[in-house]
C-alpha cells in the first residue's frame, strides 16, 4: 500500500483587506514520488523546505497531480523539471480556452504545461499505480479531480477545492465552497467524495475522518502570523490554531492588544 504525508496544511485566513489563502500539498509516496498540487510561488521554499525534511529534492518527485487548473494549486509546475504532470481531459480541454470571467484560471498555464517534462490527460477512474486511482468530481471548476489511495487506514482522498474544508463537509448539502462552474455538479461531487472515502484531504484545511456521518480532524494544526501591522512600540501579535478550536476572530487594536472573540 501507498503511504501519504501532509507536505504543507491547507488553510485560509480571511481579513478586511482579502483572503490569505493556500491549498494542501500532500505526498504519495508508491511506486513514484506523486505530489498532488504544489501550490503558487509564495510557499515555495516552504515546500523545498518541507521536502528535503522527507529526504526528497524538487528533481525526485516523479509525478504531479493537479486537482484542478487554479492558480493557487498550480503555479509552481517548472520547480520539478522530472515529474509528469497529470491532469483530467476536461480540465486540460477547458484551460485551452476558459471563460472570460474566470479569474482562478491562468491564461498562460498551457504555456507552462508545455514547458514540464510531459503531461498526461486523464479520466474518471484511470489507475495511475496500483492502489491509487483518480475520480472526476466537476463543479468547482470544469474538470476537477479527486485522488483515491488504498491505505491501511481505508481509502484516503486527496481531493482539491471539490471539498475543500470540513465546513463544506458538514453543510447540508455539502457543499464546494466558492464555485467557478456548476452548483449543482459541485453538489453531487461533494456527496461523492464523502461517501466514497474514508479520510479526506481537503483543498483548503486539515484532513480529516468521515465516521458515520460525522467529521473528525486528524491532524493538529498550528499557523504563526508574524508581520501583521504593528504599533509604535513595535509590537506585533503571534496565536496558534489547534484541533479543539472553534472558529474565532482577532481583532488587532491601535494599542496592540488583541481581542478574542
Amino acid at each position: 500500500m501507498v503511504e501519504i504525508e501532509v507536505v504543507t496544511q491547507g488553510f485560509g485566513v480571511g481579513t478586511n483587506e482579502g483572503m490569505i489563502s493556500y491549498c494542501g500539498i500532500t505526498l504519495i509516496r508508491g511506486e513514484k514520488n506523486t505530489l498532488v498540487d504544489i501550490g503558487y510561488p509564495a510557499r515555495r521554499q516552504i515546500l523545498l523546505q518541507r521536502l528535503e525534511e522527507r529526504g526528497l529534492k524538487a528533481t525526485d518527485i516523479d509525478r504531479i497531480v493537479l486537482t484542478h487548473a487554479h492558480w493557487d494549486h498550480s503555479l509552481n509546475l517548472l520547480m520539478f523539471p522530472n515529474a509528469e504532470v497529470v491532469i483530467s481531459q476536461d480540465e486540460y480541454d477547458y484551460i485551452q480556452h476558459p471563460h472570460a470571467m474566470d479569474q482562478a484560471t491562468p491564461l498562460y498555464l498551457p504555456d507552462i504545461l508545455n514547458r514540464c517534462k510531459s503531461v498526461t490527460t486523464v479520466r474518471d477512474g484511470a489507475e495511475l499505480e496500483p492502489g491509487v486511482k483518480v475520480m472526476l468530481v466537476p463543479g468547482h471548476s470544469p474538470g476537477s479531480l479527486a485522488v483515491l489511495a488504498e491505505t491501511a487506514d481505508g481509502v484516503c482522498g486527496m481531493v482539491g477545492d471539490a471539498l475543500p474544508s470540513r465546513k463544506a463537509a458538514m453543510a447540508d448539502p455539502p457543499s464546494a465552497g466558492l464555485i467557478f462552474y456548476d452548483e449543482e455538479a459541485a453538489e453531487v461531487s461533494a456527496r461523492k467524495i464523502i461517501d466514497s472515502c474514508a479520510i479526506v484531504y481537503p483543498g483548503h484545511d486539515r484532513a480529516f475522518a468521515v465516521e458515520s456521518g460525522r467529521f473528525k480532524y486528524i491532524h493538529p494544526q498550528s499557523v504563526i502570523i508574524t508581520n501583521v501591522p504593528r504599533d509604535e512600540d513595535g509590537t506585533t501579535l503571534h496565536y496558534s490554531v489547534d484541533e479543539t478550536s472553534g472558529p474565532f476572530q482577532i481583532t488587532v487594536f491601535p494599542s496592540g492588544k488583541a481581542k478574542q472573540r
